[in-house]
């Protein structure tokens, strides 16, 4: 099936009534030269592909790096936030899994925002979120607000929606299998590590140590995407070339390529709201038409289940029954090498 790009269908239908496609119209960088254009992304070198492509598995590492570092001490976190009061287990259970409804709820805003601004803004407005988030995780200093940073930073997981686009707008369907086969591959290997690091960092040096291990991973990425990311979604990066076009071009352009510039271009921001709340909804608008994907989210929420129920109470049991330190219990989650990637 042709792949579509639907923000770009006003360009695309304007340029298509008005103009015929001609040297000329390639001229005015509206459209990617099919002939190799440096702007299009599947047009980059492939060093540079790939290199993307290591950096969002990077990102991907350190989102689950973070997300399930504080599984083997979350009941430790928890009785040092709350000193004269016994630990709740409904907190320690909330620390580990109020991560995830951030995650779900995150997605709902950050995919419109992505196609109507661009991978690259939303990455570094949502890495930066992410780093804030896991440095109130450090400086928290009750259970309410470490649960409330925990949130925040799972709201702010981008890699998890926008890794999956980029790859499909840096590569051609047929050879997308080996990029997303590198970037699922760094959840699993975080899910496994992590909780080991996690382990003998906090019972050496304390559970706040790893959130400050888990910023300076983060602030690496991010330094690295401000610094070598560069955007990838069509439809932004053509609104930049009309946007040039008419700056460096201003009142010499013939009608009808003015007509498309002035299409693509002049967005209310009623309208920007209403692309928003449309996308926002399109989720549940697909889930509530489609059996199978009814089916398969049921069978993710079970596998989730038992995910987050083993991950409460495995450390406690490992713990109580066997008396293994937090060191111990961080090294029994490398099992997870063996098992599908944890959520990340």
């Amino acid at each position: 099936m042709e792949e579509t790009r639907p923000l770009l269908r006003p360009l695309e239908d304007a340029v298509t009534a008005q103009q015929p496609h001609t040297a000329e119209y390639e001229d005015t960088l509206l459209a990617f030269n099919p002939q190799g254009d440096t702007d299009n992304p599947r047009d980059w070198p492939a060093s540079y592909q790939w290199g993307i492509t290591a950096l969002l598995a990077f990102m991907a590492f350190t989102v689950t790096f973070t997300c399930l570092s504080v599984i083997p001490v979350a009941g430790h976190v928890i009785a040092d936030l709350s000193p004269t009061h016994q630990p709740s287990r409904s907190a320690t259970v909330l620390l580990v899994t109020i991560w995830e409804l951030g995650e779900a709820a995150g997605p709902l805003l950050i995919a419109p925002l992505s196609e109507l601004y661009g991978r690259a803004p939303v990455f570094n407005c949502a890495n930066t979120l992410f780093i804030l988030g896991v440095a109130l995780s450090a400086l928290s200093p009750t259970t309410g607000a470490l649960i409330s940073a925990r949130f925040l930073t799972g709201c702010a997981v981008a890699s998890n929606v926008l890794n999956p686009a980029v790859i499909g707008d840096i590569f051609p369907p047929e050879s997308r299998g080996s990029a997303m086969s590198a970037v699922m591959l760094a959840p699993l290997i975080g899910g496994a590590v992590g909780p080991a690091i996690a382990g003998a960092i906090a019972q050496s040096a304390g559970w706040r140590q790893i959130m400050w291990m888990s910023v300076l991973l983060a602030v690496i990425a991010e330094f690295l995407f401000l610094t070598l990311f560069r955007e990838t979604y069509s439809g932004a990066i053509l609104r930049r070339r009309a946007t040039r076009l008419q700056q460096e071009k201003r009142g010499e352009l013939d009608e009808p390529l003015e007509s498309a510039c002035e299409r693509v271009l002049s967005q209310k921001p009623g309208s920007q709201s209403a692309v928003i709340w449309q996308a926002m909804q399109r989720p549940a608008k697909v889930f509530r038409s489609s059996l199978v994907l009814q089916l398969l989210s049921l069978y993710g929420a079970v596998a989730f289940s038992f995910f987050y129920t083993m991950s409460t109470t495995l450390p406690e049991m490992l713990q109580t029954q066997y008396g293994f330190s937090p060191a111990l219990i961080g090294s029994s989650f490398l099992t997870f090498s063996e098992s599908p990637p944890p959520p990340s």
